[in-house]
């Protein structure tokens, strides 16, 4: 049996940093880090990682923190065998018809606009409150976040989900009682009822952060479950 090869994507305004602790935790495996560019790194990097695991012969633990998620979801054709856990996850972020519970996308728009006259400002504001610290404001790249807050205004994995949430254990969530980004509501409307959530009751946007050793937990649970089923 081979074990899945790891791969952890962070969300916007964030980078690979953000799973350190949950790597620690984990003990350190072998894992892809892509980085999606929002603090200068080449982008194309990262993707050029993704897209080598989704060629590669041997199934994929695709964890995602918020946007880290859905961009993962829009990838599409990923080896047999495949499973994703998503941490402060979402199927859908922007409000629209029949999705009232989404962040509107007047908020999304103001943020764009506000990366062209200060990026660092508006990553500050949105870091603080996720509760998470600052960021230089010469790493940060406009280029990479307004692409970011593209996928967030445009994207929606919700039929995707539906058809993977028809295959027992493919997805699992976590998900932050007190997140300020992602609410309780907007988590369940973004996804199929029947998906499985795991709630930490007080937990916010920074799983990962916060509670790394219920991540690090899902993800051996999700491993081991992928090493009997192969």
């Amino acid at each position: 049996m081979t074990a899945p090869q790891l791969l952890f994507v962070h969300g916007w305004g964030f980078g690979p940093d953000v799973w350190k602790p949950v790597l620690k935790a984990l003990g350190q495996p072998e894992a892809c880090l892509p980085d999606l560019g929002y603090f200068g790194a080449a982008s194309h990097e990262g993707q050029r990682q993704v897209e080598a695991l989704r060629s590669g012969p041997h199934p994929v633990l695709a964890v995602g923190h918020s946007l880290g998620f859905l961009w993962l979801l829009a990838r599409g054709n990923w080896p047999e065998g495949s499973r994703f856990l998503g941490i402060n996850a979402f199927g859908r972020f922007a409000a629209g018809e029949g999705f009232l519970q989404g962040i509107s996308p007047r908020v999304l728009a103001r943020m764009q606009a506000g990366l062209m006259r200060n990026p660092a400002q508006v990553v500050m504001d949105f870091r603080t409150r996720c509760g998470a610290g600052p960021v230089s404001s010469e790493m940060v790249s406009q280029e990479a976040l307004q692409e970011g807050l593209t996928d967030l205004r445009t994207l929606d994995m919700r039929p995707v989900l539906s058809r993977l949430a028809g295959v027992p254990g493919a997805v699992n969530i976590l998900a932050g009682g007190q997140d300020p980004i992602v609410s309780p509501d907007m988590t369940r409307a973004s996804l199929p009822p029947d998906l499985p959530i795991s709630w930490q009751a007080e937990g916010g946007h920074m799983l990962p952060q916060t509670h790394p050793d219920i991540c690090a937990e899902a993800i051996r649970r999700m491993t081991l479950q992928m090493l009997e089923n192969s």
